[in-house]
């Protein structure tokens, strides 16, 4: 339960970093964001998932954050802005920690995925609220009611945390 406190301090604060993000620095960690939600849904799906809710939250993940991919991308190309192709240092830990777990890899997905999608809904509602470019805002408006019910549906999946 403190970690979870600890962890909800620590997104509050970082709200004014998220935005006060520069729209190529939302770009980038919007971008990574939903690229290690697909990358580790899908890996879940192929070597991990044994519960039937967990595998249908991987495949919602994967859906949902495909099409959100491509609208940032859309957004992002009206803004100037160029969309990064590979994980940023973080995701691609996280992407490794799961890869070469040898234990409850499903139980590690799941917290994975909810401390992403924190992240995600922080750096979304706050670009969206106080973001500097216009096509990025809406995007981020666009896609912050999914991000919150993604939350929702890991932190169901998840009761332990």
């Amino acid at each position: 339960m403190k970690t979870v406190l600890a962890a909800a301090g620590l997104l509050f604060v970082s709200t004014a970093a998220f935005a006060q993000s520069s729209p190529a620095a939302f770009t980038e960690k919007a971008a990574s964001g939903g690229m290690f939600e697909i990358q580790s849904s899908e890996m879940i799906l192929k070597d991990g998932a044994t519960d039937p809710k967990v595998k249908e939250f991987a495949t919602q993940m994967i859906a949902d954050h495909k099409k959100a991919a491509a609208d940032l991308k859309a957004a992002a190309e009206k803004s100037g802005v160029s969309v990064p192709t590979t994980l940023a240092s973080k995701e691609a830990t996280k992407l490794k920690q799961l890869a070469e777990e040898t234990g409850d890899k499903q139980k590690l997905y799941l917290t994975q995925q909810m401390l992403a999608h924190n992240d995600a809904v922080v750096l979304h509602r706050s670009y969206a609220e106080a973001g500097t470019d216009a096509s990025l805002k809406a995007y981020a408006e666009k896609a912050l009611p999914v991000l919150e019910e993604h939350s929702k549906h890991v932190d169901m999946l998840n009761p332990a945390m």
